[in-house]
């Protein structure tokens, strides 16, 4: 649908945002997306934030005169965005993201405290931070989803050397 290409440009988009921000502040960045374990139900499955570390891989501060909130370790680079509609990632797809995060005093929604949230990281590279545990994303609405399978999904997939993002088209009957 027309609401889905919109939304695989935005995350698109925020991905690429997030490599960028990697190879630009020399140290790596993130895009973290609450899972079963969030603690503000209302956010889990549909919601993700762009991080990166105030300090670069070198110790030196990247605090800079960026319009970023600023935890003590942390740089939010976006504030918490929700899929539109009736959109969700696929849960399934967030379990293999097997590298965590657990970013303390970022801001969460709710001032909730987050554990460890399923990430996609990109180094200063432009390369992802671990490639091994990335398997690109999944979401569908939530109507197409039953059972734990989406009858019609959209994908994204992420390079693992280059960091590169794409659109690549939907899926059909597909574990959710």
């Amino acid at each position: 649908s027309q609401s889905s290409r919109a939304t695989a440009q935005i995350l698109v988009s925020a991905l690429e945002q997030a490599r960028t921000a990697a190879i630009l502040a020399g140290t790596n960045a993130y895009l973290v997306l609450p899972d079963a374990n969030f603690p503000a139900t209302n956010y889990r499955f549909v919601s993700y934030a762009i991080l990166r570390p105030a300090v670069d891989l070198d110790g030196n501060s990247r605090d800079d005169f960026q319009t970023n909130v600023t935890a003590p370790n942390w740089v939010l680079l976006s504030k918490w965005e929700r899929l539109p509609g009736d959109l969700l990632f696929s849960s399934n797809r967030l379990a293999q993201l097997t590298t965590r995060l657990t970013p303390t005093g970022v801001p969460f929604p709710g001032n909730a405290s987050a554990s460890a949230l399923p990430m996609i990281g990109f180094a200063p590279s432009g390369g992802l931070v671990d490639p091994s545990g990335t398997a690109g994303l999944l979401f569908a609405s939530s109507n197409k989803v039953s059972g734990g399978r989406a009858s019609v999904a959209d994908r994204i997939e992420i390079s693992q050397y280059s960091g590169r993002v794409r659109y690549a088209g939907m899926v059909t009957n597909t574990n959710f």
